[in-house]
């Protein structure tokens, strides 16, 4: 198998001691690409540092970045976060911006603050001909009601980690979107993730860890790492009544038409 992990932040600091042995790891387990995702101006240096030096052949995965600002930055976004974040964008192996969107949950800046942001960076995506990466936490319905308002930007996006219910899934793939499902859909009690997970069509589905973050039953409350999306993988499949390389060969030739279109079909 052959599969991209759409949604990592492989330049977090918990990765610090064993990067290069994680990258290993998510080769052996068939991950042979990962978008690694900065979400803020301090981690954008780290992510274009990866991209440019993840090596040859054999030295782990093929690394993609996206950056962007995420929600709970919205009241840091100056005027030249905004310059930085434009010419980031331009570096070689960037791939999307994100991940962006509302977050109503931690309340870390407000409403209005995250929703110029917000609208903003779908202009810039649609500028800089990049798709999106949409980041929500209870805000579901305003971030649909933002999309309809701004439109999706030519290249589309994925609404990453989806934790909605099936209608929202429903709203969202009728604009275009493609879904991100992860660990989460593993945990007790998110039988409307994996309702949504079912609906999906084959041609709309993404797979990502949001490592380190929500590691899949049986490594909940580890470190997460793109090895465990072997995990997530087996358990969609298993989910959607389908044969696990059938998955991996669907969600691969996705993700390398939404994030890398020129080449044509996966790594």
């Amino acid at each position: 198998m052959r599969l991209w992990d759409t949604h990592c932040h492989l330049g977090d600091e918990r990765f610090a001691p064993d990067r290069a042995e994680v990258r290993a790891r998510a080769v052996a387990a068939g991950v042979t690409t990962v978008v690694v995702v900065g979400a803020d101006p301090a981690a954008w240096p780290e992510v274009c540092g990866l991209v440019a030096d993840c090596g040859g052949a054999g030295s782990g995965p093929t690394l993609f970045a996206a950056c962007g600002l995420h929600p709970h930055e919205a009241g840091r976004a100056a005027p030249d976060v905004w310059a930085r974040l434009h010419a980031c964008l331009q570096a070689p192996g960037i791939v999307a911006l994100g991940e962006i969107g509302l977050d109503y949950h931690h309340g870390d800046a407000a409403p209005g603050a995250q929703r110029a942001v917000f609208e903003r960076q779908l202009a810039l995506a649609a500028e800089c001909g990049l798709p999106v990466v949409l980041h929500e936490r209870d805000a579901a319905t305003e971030v649909l009601e933002v999309l309809r308002g701004s439109g999706l930007p030519p290249r589309g996006g994925v609404w990453h980690c989806f934790c909605g219910s099936p209608a929202v899934a429903a709203q969202a793939l009728d604009l275009g979107l493609h879904l991100g499902f992860g660990g989460l859909i593993t945990f007790p009690r998110t039988e409307g993730i994996r309702e949504a997970a079912r609906l999906c069509p084959a041609d709309r589905l993404l797979l990502e860890t949001d490592a380190p973050y929500l590691a899949p039953v049986p490594h909940r409350g580890r470190r997460n790492e793109p090895a465990f999306l072997a995990d997530v993988l087996s358990y969609i499949a298993q989910l959607r009544g389908a044969v696990p390389a059938d998955v991996a060969q669907a969600v691969s030739s996705n993700a390398a038409a939404l994030f890398t279109p020129e080449r044509g079909q996966a790594e």
